[in-house]
Formats: structure tokens, sequence, C-alpha cells
């Protein structure tokens, strides 16, 4: 697991890439979970489970744990995406939340995530494969309506402080 850190805002210092090791095994599982979600918007299972807790997800939940516990944060809700096309998910933040993630699972020529500063000024971080963003929750972010059926798979999660 590798980290990146950057900086889309020139001063904040507070976003962080890991690139993760991902089985196909994992994204089979989160892609079957999600495609019997019965939306009429993008498939997720926000309101159903959380989805790290399937046993085959043990090694991707470890890796996640293990990286917020070097933040001194605690994994709390999860859930899987699966967006095709014409789904978008409005701007919207995660308040409440410390950081937020997104896990890039499956996709090709995926739609990227858009996030903005105070000011509104956006960044576009593009879809990743195999890739987790940790960003601030209070981050206004957005994934505009898909043009294809790219079949754009994530997980995303919020974590709160670890104070033991």
């Amino acid at each position: 697991m590798t980290k990146k850190t950057f900086d889309p805002f020139s001063h904040e210092h507070l976003f962080h890439e890991y690139v993760l090791e991902i089985t196909e095994a994992e994204v089979n599982q989160v892609l079957l979970l999600t495609k019997d979600v019965n939306t009429k918007d993008q498939k997720t299972t926000y309101e159903n489970l959380n989805i790290l807790n399937f046993p085959v997800l043990k090694k991707l939940k470890k890796q996640i744990t293990d990286i917020l516990d070097k933040h001194k944060l605690l994994l709390t809700n999860n859930w899987a995406q699966l967006y095709n096309k014409e789904n978008e998910h409005g701007i919207h933040n995660h308040y409440g939340s410390i950081y937020s993630g997104i896990i890039y699972l499956k996709g090709v020529n995926c739609s990227p995530t858009y996030f903005y500063d105070s000011i509104f000024n956006s960044y576009v971080h593009n879809f990743k494969k195999n890739t987790l963003l940790m960003f601030p929750s209070i981050v206004p972010h957005e994934v505009k309506k898909l043009k294809t059926n790219e079949e754009r798979l994530i997980i995303s999660f919020n974590t709160r402080r670890n104070n033991g």
C-alpha cells in the first residue's frame, strides 16, 4: 500500500491517496451486492448495510482500518455505489464525520469526482482503480451525470476520531 499526499486546493494539505490491493473476488462481491439494489438513481447500499462487514472483504477492510489508525480515526458507516448512464450524485458533504473516503473499484473511462473549496473553485479527481482517496468530510463534492454506461463502482465511508 503506497501513500500519496496531494493538495488540490494548493494550501490545505488535507487530501490523501493510497493504492490498495483489491482482488477480483472483492470487486465481484461488491458488484453483486449493488446490482440487486432497486433504486431509480445510482444503486447504493447506503441505507441497507455496511459493505465492509462482508467476510470476503475482510482483507480490504483491514487495509482501510490500518490507514485510519495512522490518522487516529475509526471507521463508521460505509457503503457501495454503482453508477450507470444518467446517474449522478449532486453536490454534498459528509457533515458530522471527520474524514471521508472513496475507494475506486471498477470502471472504464469513469467519470471523475469533483471537489470544491470554500469559494467554489473546483478540483477534478479522476477515477483511479484500486485507489483510496481520503478527504475532509466537510469538503463539498459531486459526481456529475454520467453520459455513458460505465459501471462506476465505488465504496465510500465516513470516520470519527479515535479517542482511545
